[in-house]
């Protein structure tokens, strides 16, 4: 985009940039998954108007309270509601429209909606956590022999350490790896933390003693690097079997994966995800008592309030003895 100035088209003024430019400059706003999650919802709403003779841009506000009323009776959860409304004013919002969910009725309805979800389908209401693997899980799990099962070994131990989301370890390049007195220091160019690509780096600790030594993420990076000549740390399968130099793994290959040995070790698969690694690591350091400052600034979240939801014993172990 920046190479093609042919999409500039600025006047004598330097006020009107162009509409293919200012179409690149939106998209380039939003990181490729949203982008994606966004037309997902969006084709959705699309084909419901589409069946229905009515218009879905610029969309009245009735037809997307009736369209999310209609989702909702489908059992559609609150969650996937929300993103079908963000989804839906996003578009909006993007081709210089107001957006329908935000006319002033319309959000009247929409939480009138919600609030009778809480009451009457409150199975629907909830949102749905995924439950975490703590390193206790991934000691009982049975990986393969040779270089996949070091290599999916590995996932589970680095996903666990470091809390690092499914998309951040796929793109790990060695250039990212850094060995240090403690152990690693991995460098994350851009997440969905890091929208502006900032960068970010988080620390994985070398096993101190008894059994972990055996379950350690650092020996286990060191190790899966040794075996292959990538530049990225986690690769395909037959990538790793022939040793090539192509692509990374993807984030969805890392999501089966997980699911896969968390069903090995009597996890509801359902119930199990690449986050249940990641709030694995926040659960696991916040029971071991680490300063919840300290597992903010591992886990990179913004908000204070989203590491204590990890926090699940912290009242009960504040209240001890008090009776």
């Amino acid at each position: 985009m920046l190479e093609n100035t042919d999409a500039i088209a600025l006047d004598k003024t330097g006020n009107d940039l162009g509409e293919r430019l200012k179409t690149a400059l939106k998209q380039s706003a939003d990181s490729p998954s949203t982008r994606r999650n966004r037309q997902h919802f969006w084709k959705k709403f699309e084909a419901w108007c589409a069946e229905r003779g009515v218009k879905s841009i610029p969309a009245d506000p009735d037809s997307v309270v009736y369209y999310l009323v209609d989702q909702a009776r489908r059992g559609q959860k609150k969650a996937t509601l929300n993103n079908m409304r963000w989804a839906i004013d996003s578009t909006h919002l993007n081709q210089g429209l107001q957006a329908p969910g935000n006319d002033p009725e319309a959000k009247q309805l929409i939480k009138g909606l919600m609030r009778e979800l809480a009451d009457k389908r409150p199975e629907q209401a909830k949102t749905d956590k995924k439950k975490p693997i703590t390193i206790d899980l991934i000691r009982k799990m049975k990986f393969p022999e040779g270089r996949k099962g070091i290599r999916d070994k590995t996932i589970m131990l680095l996903g666990f350490a470091t809390g690092m989301r499914r998309s951040e370890l796929a793109m790990i390049r060695r250039e990212h790896i850094e060995e240090t007195s403690f152990g690693l220091q991995i460098m994350i160019p851009s997440s969905k933390s890091d929208q502006m690509a900032e960068g970010e780096t988080v620390d994985v600790v070398k096993a101190a003693k008894g059994r972990n030594l055996d379950w350690c993420p650092v020996k286990a990076v060191l190790t899966l690097l040794s075996m292959h000549k990538n530049r990225w740390l986690f690769v395909p399968d037959k990538t790793l079997d022939r040793n090539l130099k192509t692509n990374h793994m993807d984030g969805n290959t890392i999501y089966r994966i997980v699911k896969k040995y968390g069903a090995q070790v009597g996890l509801n698969p359902e119930e199990i995800g690449a986050h249940s690694l990641r709030a694995g690591c926040a659960t696991y350091l916040l029971e071991k008592e680490v300063p919840p400052a300290a597992v903010q600034k591992q886990m990179r979240h913004k908000n204070f309030d989203t590491t204590q939801q990890y926090n699940r014993g912290e009242t009960a172990r504040a209240l001890a003895g008090a009776y």
